[in-house]
This record gives C-alpha cells, sequence and structure tokens, in this order.
C-alpha cells in the first residue's frame, strides 16, 4: 500500500527578522491559490507542517478546502542558521552543502536537519502508512530530505527551488518508490 507525502516549500515571505511569525508577501498570498488548486482533484487525508507562519498560511487553503485540521510538527521546521545575522548567506550555504556537519555558533548543520526531518519522514510513514499527506515546510529541510535518499539533490537542486515548491514522495512501506517534482 503506498503513502504519498507531498512536500510543499512555503510561498514567498516578507522579511522580518523574527523566523518563527515571517509572513508571506502579497505575491506569496496570491500563490497559495495556486497551492491549494493543485491539491483540489487530489484525496489528501492527513496535513502537516512546520510551525513556522509561512510554512502553515501556504497551505492553509488545501486545509480549509479539505475540511482537515493541520497537524504541527516541530522538527519540519527550517534549519536554525546563527544567533546572528550573516553578511555573506551565499558563502555560508555553500559551506554547509560541502561539508553537511560545518555549522555557525548556535545554529544547526545540515547532518542535524536531516536527522530530524528523516524521523519525521519514518514516524509519518508509521502512523498514517497508506495515507495521501500534505507536509508544508521549507527549502533546507526539503532539499535535505530528498538529498537522504539520493544524493543528486545537492546544492544546485537546493538552488533551483521556487517559493512555492511541490515535490512528492511515494513510498511502499518504508522504501522510497519515487520523487516526483511539480511545477505548479
Amino acid at each position: 500500500m503506498a503513502t504519498n507525502i507531498y512536500l510543499v516549500r512555503h510561498a514567498e515571505v516578507k522579511y522580518i527578522p523574527d523566523d518563527l511569525i515571517r509572513p508571506l508577501s502579497e505575491k506569496g498570498r496570491k500563490d497559495v491559490e495556486k497551492v491549494t488548486s493543485f491539491f483540489k482533484d487530489k484525496l489528501i487525508t492527513k496535513i502537516v507542517s512546520s510551525p513556522y507562519l509561512r510554512a502553515i498560511d501556504t497551505i492553509i487553503g488545501v486545509a480549509l478546502d479539505k475540511n482537515i485540521e493541520i497537524e504541527k510538527i516541530h522538527d519540519c521546521r527550517e534549519r536554525k542558521v546563527a544567533n546572528e545575522f550573516i553578511e555573506d548567506f551565499e558563502s555560508f550555504i555553500n559551506q554547509q552543502w560541502e561539508d553537511f556537519d560545518f555549522h555557525l555558533e548556535g545554529g544547526e548543520s545540515l547532518n542535524q536537519v536531516q536527522k530530524r526531518g528523516i524521523n519525521v519522514i519514518f514516524d509519518l510513514l508509521e502512523r498514517y502508512e497508506g495515507e495521501n499527506i500534505v507536509l508544508g515546510t521549507h527549502g533546507t529541510w526539503l532539499s535535505v530530505i530528498l538529498n537522504y535518499f539520493d544524493k543528486s539533490y545537492d546544492f544546485s537542486f537546493w538552488k533551483t527551488l521556487k517559493m512555492p515548491d511541490i515535490v512528492l514522495l511515494v513510498f511502499n512501506e518504508k522504501e522510497l518508490r519515487k520523487i516526483k517534482r511539480f511545477e505548479i
């Protein structure tokens, strides 16, 4: 029996320093309609999300349309980068993808994000076998999950992610059978 997990990267944000409550931009709010429309004809049985506002707000239309409560999962959150602002974010990201153990003081390595993310995926597979799940999350989280299963999902892939973006993982029990990215 297949379990389908649709990973949904959040829509475009309006930058504010507080990561937890960073809102969607005007474009991001409009793109929520595209996400909702994408899932309109799909049988969705569970919806889970990062507790971050932008992830929840990206999939809220799906939840309302399907009349399904969003289960917030703390370990679907984006990685903690550092305790302070980083000037050269591109170099930082590149270094993280070259060395999955690299992190700044107070931040997480990609290995740490991948480990907690994979624990979420396997927990969902155990709890919701045979279900069709929408999972609202973030670009780095989504990328390192794909990288766990297929190393070709690397820094180059991460740079191609859109806001929003949707990738389907199809499992047979706990074995990944298929990865499919959608244009929305």
